[in-house]
């Protein structure tokens, strides 16, 4: 789910949930309030807290410095001009072949043959000024001979369905999502795009670009771009609750050491986070997100929020038997925890462990967040 969307559903919810308990006594209502202002200032780490202590990698300050021109060159052909930022991507300018210039040369005449022929039909002025038409007018702007790539490392909308169309070879990703004229893939919590922007782009090239991609990313954390994630645990040590040998006997090898992980961004590290990351070979991580104060509010918040999506997208209900009270699937297709205020948040989504290694883990971790 968008992050902003989901924002705006937890505020909305936390108004209306509010609202519902007014008519019961607040047990710390008499204790002195704390100006929000200073308790985001409380919350937020020192310059050096939020960083993490393992190795990790760094998203480059540029988007096009993901991959050389010079691969890309030699991928889909020699380039028209360097390569520039659009939006969160890079596009590549490329030199158009005469045969294509000629086809969208004959495209052009016959569209205009056929508006001639319309007017005359149906008695149109010839002066009357055409709309633009962004999908037809493609034809005649050169620059759409290009392709766009992008990489997000967020990991968000992990777990859809494959799809595969017989020239994608999706045992090389963990999701593959190929269209028409685009291209993309997901490796643990990393998503390429790579994306023609007109249909004459030579499409054989798109799933490989992408590939390459993916290739050249480090396979190591990488850290979050926010430092002032609010810190929920308090002192609380979230590792504590599976060791690395646990995790392993499950996931396999790990590739580094358990590593605290921020709780909005699951799969990115951050030095105060609340979360414990498991960090397997191809960017694939798993973590478990414990909340040892308040879970109670936040388990009602995302059975809230999903009732309110189910609406529009049903999610298949989760019943599993374990050392807890309550169980669900999150706005972000987490698994949900509770027993007595104590709340464990599983995402799994961007590992490779199943649904039944999730809770095998999340049982072996409830135990100590709420024994």
């Amino acid at each position: 789910m968008n992050r902003w969307w989901r924002a705006a559903v937890a505020a909305s919810l936390s108004a209306t949930l509010a609202a519902c308990d007014r008519s019961q006594p607040a047990a710390d209502a008499k204790q002195p309030s704390t100006p929000a202002a200073a308790r985001r200032a409380d919350a937020r780490p020192s310059t050096e807290a939020w960083k993490p202590t393992i190795r990790t990698a760094s998203i480059p300050a540029e988007p096009c410095d993901w991959i050389p021109a010079a691969e890309v060159e030699a991928l889909i052909g020699k380039l028209a001009g360097p390569p520039r930022k659009k939006e969160d991507g890079c596009l590549y300018p490329l030199v158009m072949p005469e045969s294509v210039a000629a086809k969208r040369q004959q495209a052009i005449a016959m569209r205009a043959k056929m508006r001639e022929k319309f007017r005359e039909t149906f008695g149109t002025a010839a002066a009357e000024p055409e709309r633009p038409n962004p999908i037809l007018d493609t034809e005649s702007d050169p620059r759409t001979y290009a392709v766009i790539v992008k990489v997000d490392v967020s990991g968000k909308g992990a777990g859809g369905a494959k799809k595969a169309d017989g020239t994608i070879a999706v045992s090389d990703w963990d999701e593959a999502r190929p269209g028409a004229y685009r291209f993309t893939g997901r490796t643990g919590h990393i998503w390429i795009t790579v994306a023609g922007q007109a249909p004459d782009i030579p499409r054989e090239a798109i799933p490989i670009l992408a590939a390459r991609v993916r290739d050249r990313i480090p396979d190591l954390p990488f850290p979050v771009t926010n430092p002032y994630q609010v810190i929920e645990s308090g002192d609380e040590d979230p590792c504590s609750l599976l060791t690395r040998a646990e995790a392993e006997a499950v996931l396999g090898p790990l590739a580094i050491d358990p590593y605290r992980a921020s709780s909005e961004w699951p799969p990115l590290a951050h030095g105060q986070g609340h979360g414990c990351a498991y960090y397997t070979p191809g960017h694939r991580v798993f973590v478990l997100s414990p909340t040892w104060i308040g879970g109670a509010q936040t388990f009602k918040l995302e059975k809230f929020g999903g009732g309110i999506i189910g609406m529009v997208a049903p999610q298949d209900a989760v019943v599993i038997k374990g050392p807890w009270d309550q169980t669900q699937v999150g706005m972000s297709g987490q698994l949900l925890f509770l027993k007595g205020d104590r709340l464990l948040q599983v995402h799994y989504l961007t590992s490779r462990a199943t649904l039944g290694d999730a809770v095998k883990l999340a049982a072996t971790a409830m135990r100590r967040l709420a024994p």
